[in-house]
C-alpha cells in the first residue's frame, strides 16, 4: 500500500504581502512610541535640570541683592553723618571739596554715592551688582502738606496777660489744597492713556489726601470722612495720621491703580514727621517741575526755564545755597536763577532749606546671576543715634 504525502497548501502570495505589512507598520508604530517616549523624558530631565539650575541662580540673586542692601545700610549712615558734619560748620567736606574743585574734579565727593547706580561691580563667575542710592527729598513728601497738630496753651496767659485758647499749629489748609491740586493736575497731565481714562477730579483727590492724613475726622468737602472707606470690601478707616507707605496713598478715594503708578515718579511718604519739602539740589526735572514759588495767594509752579537752570548748575556739580560760605567752591545763589523766581516771587513751597540735609534714602540693590535678575528696594532712616533703620523694602519687577 502506497502512503500518501500530505502537502500544505500553498500561501498565496498576497496573503504572504498583507502580513508582513501588518508586522512593518506594528514595527514602526513600537519605533515611534520609543523615540517619542525617550524624547519626553530627554525633555523632562532638561527642563529638571533648567528648573533646579533656575533655582539656585535665583537664590544666589536674592542673597547677593540683599547681601547689597547691607552694604548700603552702612554707606547711607555715614552719608549721614557727612552730611550733618557739612551742615553743621564742621568744614571737612568743604575743606576736600575745594581741594577737589582746585585739583579739577568734576565729581565732588559728597556727589559720589549719587553716582553709584550708574557702575556695576562684577563679583566674579558671571554675576554682578549693582546698588544705587537717592535722597527721599527728592521727591515731594505729602506728609509734610499737613504739620503734626500740637497743643499750643491750655488755659495759660500771653505774653501780655491776655487768656490763651487751646489752637493748634497746622500747614496753611487752603495752600496746601490748592497745591496739591495743582500738583496732581501736572501728574494727571502727564500719563499716556487715551482721555477717556485720566477723567480725574483733581481737586477732590486733593481734598481726599489732606482729609486722610490730617489729624481730625473733619472732612474738607462737608461728606462723612469714612463713608467711602466703610464700604469697602474690606472696610477700613482714613488714618487720620502720615502714610507710612507710597502703596497707601492707593487706599485713599479717587486714587487708583494707574494714578498712583504715576505718582510714584513724583511723590514720597518720607521722612515721617518732617516738614521738610522737595530738595531742590537732588531733584530730578519732572520733579522739580512741581515745585511752586511765589506768594501764599499767587503761588505757582516753577517755570521750564527755571527749572532748566537749576539742572544745569546740577551739571555743572554746583548747588544753590542760601548761606554761600556753606561751600564757597559750589554754592550759587537762588537769586541767579529764573530771573529770581526763587527768591522774589515769594518762599518756595513747600519749604526747604538750600541745601537740604539728606536723612531718609531709597536704596536699589540689583544682582545678576546668569540670566537671571533680582532687584530690591528698601527705605532706610538715619536720624536714628543707633544706626539706619530698615522703614520698608519690596521686590521690584521689570526696569523701573
Amino acid at each position: 500500500m502506497t502512503q500518501l504525502e500530505f502537502i500544505p497548501p500553498a500561501v498565496p502570495e498576497r496573503r504572504r504581502r498583507r502580513s508582513a505589512g501588518i508586522v512593518l507598520a506594528i514595527v514602526l508604530v513600537l519605533i515611534f512610541v520609543l523615540v517619542i517616549a525617550v524624547s519626553a523624558f530627554e525633555r523632562r530631565a532638561i527642563i529638571d535640570t533648567s528648573v533646579a539650575g533656575n533655582r539656585l541662580d535665583a537664590a544666589e540673586a536674592d542673597a547677593l541683592a540683599r547681601g547689597g542692601l547691607r552694604i548700603a545700610a552702612a554707606m547711607v549712615y555715614v552719608i549721614h553723618l557727612k552730611e550733618k558734619a557739612g551742615a553743621s560748620g564742621a568744614g571737612a567736606d568743604n575743606a576736600v571739596g575745594q581741594a577737589s574743585a582746585a585739583a579739577g574734579a568734576t565729581i565732588p565727593p559728597d556727589e559720589l554715592w549719587s553716582r553709584m547706580g550708574d557702575y556695576e561691580l562684577d563679583v566674579g563667575a558671571g554675576r554682578t551688582l549693582r546698588v544705587s542710592i537717592e535722597d527721599e527729598g527728592a521727591w515731594l513728601n505729602l506728609n509734610a502738606l499737613v504739620a503734626p497738630t500740637t497743643n499750643v496753651s491750655s488755659g495759660t496767659n500771653d505774653a501780655d496777660g491776655s487768656q490763651a485758647s487751646d489752637t493748634t499749629t497746622s500747614a496753611d489748609d487752603e495752600d496746601a489744597e490748592r497745591y496739591l491740586e495743582s500738583v496732581l493736575d501736572y501728574i494727571i497731565g502727564g500719563i499716556k492713556a487715551p482721555p477717556e481714562d485720566t477723567l480725574y477730579d483733581a481737586g477732590a483727590i486733593a481734598r481726599n489726601i489732606l482729609d486722610y492724613i490730617d489729624a481730625d475726622s473733619d472732612p474738607r468737602s462737608g461728606n462723612d470722612e469714612d463713608r467711602y472707606y466703610r464700604n469697602q470690601d474690606p472696610p477700613y478707616r482714613a488714618r487720620n495720621g502720615p502714610f507710612l507707605s507710597i502703596d497707601e496713598i492707593g487706599l485713599v478715594e479717587g486714587v487708583d491703580a494707574t494714578l498712583l503708578e504715576a505718582m510714584r515718579n513724583y511723590v514720597t511718604v518720607h521722612p515721617i514727621g518732617s516738614q521738610q519739602g522737595i530738595n531742590l539740589n537732588r531733584a530730578q526735572p519732572w520733579v522739580l517741575s512741581i515745585v511752586a514759588v511765589g506768594t501764599s495767594d499767587d503761588r505757582r509752579l516753577l517755570k521750564q526755564q527755571t527749572v532748566r537752570e537749576i539742572w544745569a548748575l546740577r551739571e555743572k556739580s554746583k548747588i544753590l545755597c542760601d548761606d554761600l560760605g556753606y561751600d564757597p567752591a559750589r554754592c550759587v545763589s537762588p537769586n541767579e536763577m529764573g530771573n529770581g523766581d526763587l527768591t522774589t516771587n515769594g518762599s518756595i513751597y513747600p519749604e526747604s532749606p538750600l541745601p537740604a540735609e539728606a536723612s531718609v534714602f531709597r536704596v536699589v540693590a540689583e544682582a545678576k546671576v546668569g540670566k537671571l535678575t533680582r532687584r530690591i528696594e528698601a527705605i532706610y532712616d538715619t536720624r536714628s543715634r543707633s544706626g539706619p533703620l530698615l522703614l520698608s523694602w519690596r521686590r521690584l519687577r521689570g526696569r523701573q
